[in-house]
């Protein structure tokens, strides 16, 4: 019993909602919100494409049209999306490596006294779980890139011969 690639994409898709959710409400949430803007807007992005990637894995289940033209829409549409939330996600996690790092205070004082070993450690994890998700949404973009390129043609090949038999 093996998947098919749109049950693929849609695991792939859900894994990334919970990697976000893991990385919003564990590891991003370091300082107080007031001490960091940049934390805050890393945890919506997160919580943001954690929504976005529930909305289309579930669509796999709920959703189902018997027009190859609305599933071709509907593929486009996640690509579109797709480049959005690996965008937003890359942004977020650079202002949130710069945000976080106090670059500045450290130049004055030594940041180990400031956060515990277990803050310092939480920004690592989130940062390489948002580099685990973006690179889990720029797959999932491949393989629906893949599957449209490989629809189309199969379009353009079948309307080929429906031409050619209406001339007959």
């Amino acid at each position: 019993m093996f998947l098919s690639r749109k049950e693929i994409v849609s695991l792939l898709l859900l894994l990334t909602a919970i990697i976000c959710v893991l990385n919003a409400s564990l590891f991003a949430n370091i300082l107080p919100l007031h001490a960091s803007y940049e934390q805050l807007g890393q945890q919506v992005v997160c919580v943001g494409t954690a929504y976005i990637c529930v909305i289309y894995a579930l669509s796999t289940w709920l959703y189902h049209s018997n027009y190859s033209r609305t599933r071709m829409h509907m593929r486009v549409v996640l690509v579109a999306m797709l480049l959005l939330m690996v965008l937003c996600n890359c942004v977020s996690a650079f202002y949130f490596s710069e945000g976080v790092a106090f670059s500045n205070l450290e130049e004055s004082m030594d940041l180990h006294l400031l956060f515990s070993s277990f803050a310092e450690a939480s920004k690592a994890v989130s940062l390489a779980l948002s580099v685990i998700s973006i690179l889990l949404l720029f797959l999932i973009m491949v393989l629906i890139i893949l599957t449209i390129f490989r629809k189309r043609k199969q379009h353009n090949l079948e309307d080929k011969l429906q031409n050619i038999e209406s001339q007959k």
